[in-house]
């Protein structure tokens, strides 16, 4: 071990001593030696953690210890909340009296924040609160939410101690694309994003989400503070994520939103009602586009909306410019003209790694131009910090895919401390219909509750479709045995549904792949999960399919069966979560007895124990009775 790593390691030790119910697990002092090793070198480091390494403290002692500023960044809002919560504090209180003392904070983007602007505005009537036809609870949530302006010292929306709806929410907050900046703001010293950006720039440690470090990057680093290492947590995420805020996206009611601000700030209503106007256009273009794909160009009536917005929104951003007004509405007026100018410039460019597409969520027309290698975009990343890449599962070829020059053999595997061997077992249906079959619900539904019985309950049984869960609910529900809750994901929301799972033993819940990570639910509430089939990508989705086509041959076990492999390894993760746990993973998809790809996409779950056989589920669970 190398003197930088002792030095991390016994500040583990230290640490781990002053934690409540803390355990030393070699993996974990196994992760913190490579970790501080990396970051003394300055060289990237790409390492699987198995579940229950504890890789949290496995990155985050070691970069304490080297004395280094860094960001963490994770996936979701929910594992910064986690860090801020538990993680941090706990690592910052065992450090408190050493010469490693350190500080941290949060950062999110700004529409987490509320916006003193616009509460004032509310207060003081300056804007009517048009909430068109929404509930008198919108109104009362949004009058609490201006009474709670007075009393947070964060403003943070995850710090807010009563319900509120999104709708509310928008009322008393601002996206970036919005806000003119705290040097035209008068309340600029006090606005609670600046706050969280002045934290963050004199912090040691800084946790953000994997889109705030995407967007920091997409605005020439503005976001952030200057910093010498980057971990990213749950990195078989980072590709997606990144993909998506490279990406820039136009809907027509973008744009007549955009007319609709720019009507408070201008004099002549003339360009504005013709933005407007073409709004329409652009979604009767759309419409004539839907589902198509664009490689090399855009079609020519597409191309020229888009050149008629541009010419539109250039005339109205000139006259905010020559307006010397600077009143909140002028200056919302100006930064949105801006945002939506640079959308349209974005979306004129065009590179052999650019692809176009028009699709229409829940029928809504939206013109998308995304990178179909985000390499380039992570490039400064790689060349400017000391990269820590973590996950419980890395999938083949995800360095390379991000720009990273490190092989899959050189990826560093720490193994779980858990006893795969003796406390779970991998249950593969050979016998099943295939997933397209027309006899397939209704013997999944039974085979699902065959399972259940044997596991007397306390199942997360996942889908990879809503369709399939809702022929799988209605066929069980009810049916499950009268000691046996069954709970579905569009019962009631996620929080309250994990708590209740979590509280009531015996009880199933059924879910779609939201509910693939994030789960946490240790012990007796959870000793089985069902995975419907494999969890491939979904065919249509226009990126996927021109990363296809430019894998050619090998596009299937290059991009389909990692990404499948990743997500049945993250499902399968949510059965053990301790020491003690033990269940069952039951996969549903006889194609793994035929077809080549099996060993590929049971990768992430090869420490379990291999059976197909309903008898050796039964005697798996009448052990542990």
């Amino acid at each position: 071990m190398t003197p930088v790593a002792r030095r991390a390691t016994d500040l583990l030790e230290r640490v781990l001593a002053r934690l409540k119910h803390a355990e030393q697990r070699d993996g974990q002092t196994e992760m913190v030696a490579h970790v501080a090793d990396a970051i003394d070198a300055g060289k990237p480091l790409v390492i699987q953690a198995g579940t229950g390494t504890g890789k949290t403290l496995g990155y985050l002692v070691p970069v304490i210890a080297a004395g280094q500023t860094a960001v963490i960044a994770t996936y979701t809002k929910a594992l910064q909340d986690q860090l801020a919560s538990v993680d941090l504090p706990h690592l910052q209180q065992a450090c408190a009296d050493d010469d490693l003392a350190f500080t941290w904070a949060v950062l999110k983007g700004r529409n987490n924040y509320l916006c003193r602007q616009r509460v004032s505005e509310i207060e003081t009537g300056a804007d009517e609160l048009d909430l068109g036809d929404a509930s008198q609870r919108v109104a009362k949530e949004v009058k609490r939410l201006v009474a709670w302006s007075n009393k947070t010292p964060t403003g943070e929306i995850s710090d807010v101690p009563f319900a509120v709806s999104e709708t509310a929410w928008s009322k008393v907050s601002l996206g970036s694309d919005e806000c003119p900046g705290a040097g035209k703001c008068e309340f600029g010293e006090t606005c609670f994003t600046e706050l969280a950006r002045e934290r963050a720039d004199t912090a040691n440690v800084v946790v953000v989400n994997f889109t705030l470090y995407g967007l920091d990057l997409e605005q020439d680093r503005e976001f952030l503070p200057a910093h010498d290492v980057v971990v990213f947590d749950e990195v078989h995420e980072l590709e997606d994520v990144i993909s998506d805020t490279a990406s820039v996206t136009l809907t027509p009611r973008v744009i007549a939103n955009a007319a609709e601000t720019a009507r408070k700030a201008v004099t002549s209503q003339k360009t504005v009602n013709a933005l407007a106007k073409t709004a329409k256009l652009f979604d009767e273009v759309l419409e004539r586009h839907k589902d198509q794909r664009f490689l090399t160009s855009l079609p020519d009536d597409l191309r020229g909306v888009l050149d008629q917005l541009a010419t539109q929104v250039g005339l109205i951003g000139e006259g905010l410019r020559d307006d010397p007004d600077e009143d909140a509405e002028h200056l919302r007026a100006k930064k949105v003209i801006e945002r939506l100018q640079a959308d349209l410039a974005q979306l004129s460019s065009w590179s052999s790694n650019t692809v176009a597409f028009v699709t229409s969520p829940r029928g809504a027309n939206r013109l998308t131009a995304a990178p179909k290698r985000v390499d380039g975009t992570l490039a400064p990343v790689w060349s400017d910090t000391t990269a820590i890449l973590t996950s419980a599962t890395i999938p083949p070829g995800l360095p390379q895919r991000l720009g990273l020059a490190v092989d899959d053999d050189v990826v560093v595997r720490v193994a779980s401390p858990f006893d795969y061997s003796a406390n779970s077992l991998l249950y593969l249906a050979d016998d099943l219909p295939l997933p397209n079959a027309s006899n397939r619900a209704a013997a999944v539904s039974a085979r699902i509750r065959r399972l259940i019985e044997l596991s007397d309950g306390s199942a997360l049984v996942l889908f990879t479709s809503w369709t399939a869960l809702r022929d799988a609910v209605g066929a069980l529900r009810g049916n499950l045995g009268d000691h046996i809750t069954l709970y579905s994901q569009d019962d009631m929301p996620k929080r309250q549904l994990l708590d209740a799972f979590r509280d009531e033993e015996k009880s199933c819940l059924f879910a779609t792949r939201g509910f693939f990570q994030g789960v946490d639910v240790p012990g007796d509430s959870l000793r089985l999960v069902v995975i419907d089939k494999v969890p491939f990508p979904q065919i249509g989705d226009p990126l996927l399919e021109a990363r296809r086509e430019d894998a050619g041959a090998a596009a299937f076990m290059s991009i389909d069966v990692p990404i499948a492999s990743a997500t049945l390894a993250q499902a399968a993760g949510r059965l053990i979560r301790t020491a003690s746990d033990h269940g069952v993973v039951a996969v549903l998809d006889p194609r793994l007895a035929t077809k080549g790809y099996k060993s590929a996409v049971l990768a992430g779950v090869a420490h379990m124990p291999e059976t197909s056989s309903l008898r050796d589920v039964e005697r798996f669970y009448d052990k542990r009775r």
